[in-house]
């Protein structure tokens, strides 16, 4: 239960920091609605690179509020990132491509499909 808990303050402070980030972005930057999202995503892929390489030697306890609460809940797409890395680096290049691939051409499509879905009848 505890380890829920760490993960689910990780991650409310994670979200109300992206969307603090996406107010900001949108009041100074309001022609560019997607530089919100694309700075979360790449604050959260450094962020991400920071903990776990500050982590490795720590509990169990500051990676689930860090890495899965927090930064979960800023971004996935740091995960996303994250476990790239981890599988390019184990050697596995195939399944990296195909990671990757799978990930952002079906997610795109898949999001279209629930576009669609939604927008019926």
């Amino acid at each position: 239960m505890k380890d829920v808990l760490l993960v689910g303050l990780g991650g409310f402070i994670g979200s109300a920091s992206r969307y603090g980030i996406h107010v900001l972005a949108s009041k100074h930057f309001p022609e560019k609605a997607f530089f919100g999202t694309l700075s979360v995503n790449l604050i959260g892929c450094l962020v991400i690179g920071l903990l776990s390489g500050a982590l490795l030697k720590h509990s169990n306890t500051y990676s689930l509020f860090l890495i899965t609460g927090f930064c979960g809940g800023f971004t996935t797409f740091s995960t996303f990132a994250l476990d790239g890395l981890k599988l390019m680096k184990a050697g596995l290049h195939m399944q990296f491509l195909m990671y990757a691939s799978i990930s952002v051409i079906g997610g795109l499509l898949l999001c279209l499909g629930g576009l669609i879905l939604a927008n019926r009848g």
